[in-house]
């Protein structure tokens, strides 16, 4: 919270950010203001998940209104979302998340009018637990990195001069195993240390990159207090049956913080970063892939197989098995051609 200028906090209504805007809130003299960020039309088709579970409008009215906060949602559309695509690559240095790099992107810039200087509840969920592989038994037996799924179908997608080059499979076993060698030999054989150590070295990164770039391209600093060197070590050396217990994900944080933040919230299931629901960014970044396509010397033809390209143009959203959680993958394809 030192800062020679004012600071903010991103409030999703979730339990990490809910968290730093109670803690901050507290300790503030003046009302803090908060921001959020929803996607154009999100309420018409949001599609509860087993991971996306809720909408956040409401959780972020009870902390705002529990903690006297202005609260500014901002609303990002469509267009911009796919707008913003070719400057989140061009900020990341590489293809990332797609639309949730862009977006992100998009908010910073809007609070950046308004703030320089934000706190954000990034990288709870890898040192509480709060992500479903930590618990969920077929994720949790994974001899792999747990959120990487599919990896045969983005084989196909390669071009055939690179398939005999390139074996993704090969590539991401390889990095597992040396990251897991990383460890001190006595941690290597559990698994609750395993999944930890790849989380902060390859997840927890990925996120704090994404949101370094993003903020930091607009002029935003984003400090993320669940980063913290001490707390991070404290909780390497504590048992997960600390972390999750009673069926309950980060459950430690929340014991912790009972009676500092409304209940409503502190038990609200994990909910991701929003993404968008509307089949219109959906039309719109494969209006855009097609448009590429038609370049013959596109360096796409190079890489891709167009012929799968174009079957997962013509597919439905649902007929094709995400990443990570993202449903959009089309997008990846299109963030790669830029």
């Amino acid at each position: 919270m030192v800062s020679d200028v004012p600071i903010a906090t991103l409030l999703s209504g979730g339990l990490d950010s809910s968290l730093i805007t109670g803690v901050v809130a507290i300790n503030q003299k003046t009302p803090l203001t908060t921001f959020s960020i929803d996607y154009e039309d999100n309420d018409k088709y949001f599609k509860k998940t087993s991971f996306t579970v809720s909408m956040d409008e409401h959780y972020i009215d009870v902390m705002s209104k529990a903690f006297n906060t202005k609260h500014e949602y901002k609303t990002i559309t469509q267009d911009d979302v796919v707008n913003y695509l070719k400057d989140a690559l061009y900020a990341k240095d590489y293809p990332g998340m797609t639309d949730i790099d862009s977006s992100l992107l998009w908010f910073s810039k809007e609070i950046a009018k308004e703030f320089k200087v934000i706190l954000s509840g990034e990288c709870a969920d890898e040192i509480f637990g709060g992500y479903p592989w930590f618990y969920r038994k077929e994720l949790n037996d994974r001899e792999m990195f747990p959120w990487i799924n599919n990896l045969d179908y983005r084989q196909s997608l390669l071009n055939e001069n690179l398939k005999d080059k390139i074996n993704l499979k090969s590539i991401v076993e390889e990095e597992y195993q040396k990251t897991i060698n990383e460890l001190e030999p006595e941690d290597r054989d559990k698994k609750d240390k395993r999944l930890f150590y790849i989380n902060m070295t390859h997840f927890m990164q990925a996120l704090l990159e994404r949101k370094d770039r993003m903020t930091m391209y607009s002029t935003l600093e984003a400090r993320v207090p669940f980063a913290d060197t001490k707390l991070v070590e404290y909780l390497w050396n504590l048992p997960f049956k600390y972390k999750y217990n009673n069926n309950t994900e980060k459950y430690l944080l929340r014991e912790a913080f009972k009676g500092v933040i409304p209940d409503e919230v502190l038990y609200r299931k994990k909910n991701p970063y929003p993404k968008t629901h509307h089949p219109k960014f959906l039309e719109l970044v494969s209006k855009a892939l097609r448009e590429r396509l038609e370049n013959k010397e596109s360096k796409m033809y190079k890489i891709f197989n167009i012929d799968e390209i174009n079957k997962l143009l013509d597919s439905k959203e649902d007929d094709i098995l995400p990443w990570y959680r993202s449903a959009y993958d089309k997008t990846t394809a299109y963030c790669i051609s830029l």
